[in-house]
């Protein structure tokens, strides 16, 4: 049955089906030129450790990396790429902490292009051979991310921030873990976690669900037939405790400029979905009224010439079997402490005065507008249902927690987070030597 989920103030709607395979459908129907498409799987680079039947298995990290670039592998030597090109799409994939997405845009007529999409990943084809190849590649890929310090900074600010959680790990894994991914880990991999009911397919374009169920039942009922004896999978994973291990870290080299990154370790996630959309949405105000580039914080070390325009923050969520959270504050400065101490002092002085509700108004209209601007947008459309979907939640369900959500709870808030004791300060400084040549 095709559930149609409206909603009025917006004038928008989409669709979502299961199908007969146990694969969600969600389509948002929309008139534009460029149809996307996303099939997402529920395996990521956090998901390391998993039962599956009675045998526990404990693989290497990088492997949800590695399976997203070896599924594109084709018998007859091409790649699935050449296959989309065929039929005027533009392919791609990415692989995060808690999911593997494959995904095209096509401006032709999709049918082809869908039927392309949940073939091609419901037909792996992984031999001693091709993995070996394709570690020279991934390596590369490692060693680039070795390459970018803010890349650099991400990471070890997350090994200090948390304990045991599979954040810890890098997406693409490294060197050493990746010479340890064979093609049997691959497929025992994919047997596990590459199941028509372990994915969701959303589509957003010019086009009805019985258009989309046409165009993929045939692949998904064979892909269906293949996998539906296989044993029941439960995913891994370690409790992670409040704690942070490390409340500094500091690294050097390449950088000319020192970069830091303020973050924010929340150890109040909460279980059920309904109250996590609500903290995130309360922590989305608080670290726009603090942080924004108009907020006192900033404007006041920018104005000072003691911070750079490289500046970013945020609320970052992730859910699975152990759901975590964080707030960052990120940028380059010529005195990293100068901005801790401002961060920390900032934070105190509001906690004395309180938090302003014109302020708290002002960022109810701001982020109001940047959702309502998304759906502008097919690619955002198709982005917001992935992530919306993922976490459990509806698309439209984000606006009605806009709306509702009230100063007094986001005060309140306010006074139980962003606490010192759960906060890691990272800094990568110039290298020294290259300093003094």
């Amino acid at each position: 049955m095709i559930d149609t989920i409206l909603n009025d103030r917006l004038g928008e709607k989409y669709q979502r089906l299961t199908h007969s395979s146990g694969l969600e459908i969600l389509l948002f129907p929309k008139k534009c030129v460029t149809t996307f498409a996303t099939l997402v799987f529920r395996f990521g680079a956090q998901d390391t450790a998993f039962r599956m039947g009675e045998r526990e298995h404990k693989v290497p990290d990088g492997t949800a990396h590695f399976l997203e670039h070896k599924l594109f592998a084709r018998p007859d030597g091409t790649d699935a790429n050449e296959a989309f090109s065929r039929v005027g799409a533009e392919a791609n994939a990415w692989t995060s902490y808690d999911k593997t997405a494959y995904l095209f845009s096509t401006s032709e007529p999709c049918d082809e292009a869908l039927r392309t999409l949940v073939t091609f990943v419901s037909e792996p084809y992984f031999t001693r051979e091709n993995v070996a190849r394709e570690r020279g590649i991934i390596r590369e890929e490692i060693a680039m991310g070795e390459d970018d310090p803010w890349t650099r900074l991400y990471e070890q600010s997350m090994r200090a921030a948390f304990v045991r959680h599979g954040v810890r790990r890098k997406i693409c894994g490294t060197k050493a873990s990746v010479g340890r991914i064979t093609h049997k880990t691959l497929q025992l991999c994919y047997n596990a976690f590459y199941r028509p009911q372990n994915a969701y397919l959303v589509v957003c374009g010019d086009l009805t669900m019985e258009r989309v169920l046409s165009a993929v039942d045939k692949p998904l009922n064979a892909w269906h037939e293949r996998t539906k004896d296989l044993p029941p999978v439960a995913k891994l994973a370690p409790n992670e405790p409040d704690r942070i291990l490390h409340a500094r870290v500091s690294t050097q080299g390449g950088v000319v400029r020192p970069i830091f990154r303020i973050t924010w370790k929340d150890t109040r996630v909460p279980a059920t979905t309904e109250v996590q959309l609500w903290r995130e949405t309360a922590m989305n105000f608080l670290s726009e009224m603090l942080f924004c580039r108009a907020a006192r914080f900033y404007d006041g070390l920018f104005e000072a010439g003691n911070i750079s325009p490289t500046y970013s923050y945020g609320y970052s969520a992730m859910g699975g079997v152990c759901p975590i959270a964080y707030h960052s504050v990120e940028g380059e400065a010529d005195d990293p402490d100068l901005i801790l101490h401002t961060y920390l002092d900032y934070l105190e002085g509001l906690r004395q005065t309180g938090l302003c509700r014109e302020d708290f108004e002002r960022m109810r209209r701001v982020l109001y507008a940047g959702y309502v601007s998304q759906f502008d947008f097919p690619d955002d459309i198709a982005d917001m249902l992935c992530d919306c979907h993922g976490e459990g939640r509806g698309l439209f369900d984000p606006l009605t927690v806009l709306q509702n959500i009230t100063f007094e709870e986001v005060e309140a808030l306010f006074y139980e987070s962003l606490d010192p004791r759960a906060t890691v300060f990272a800094v990568i400084a110039p290298d020294t030597q290259n300093k003094e040549d």
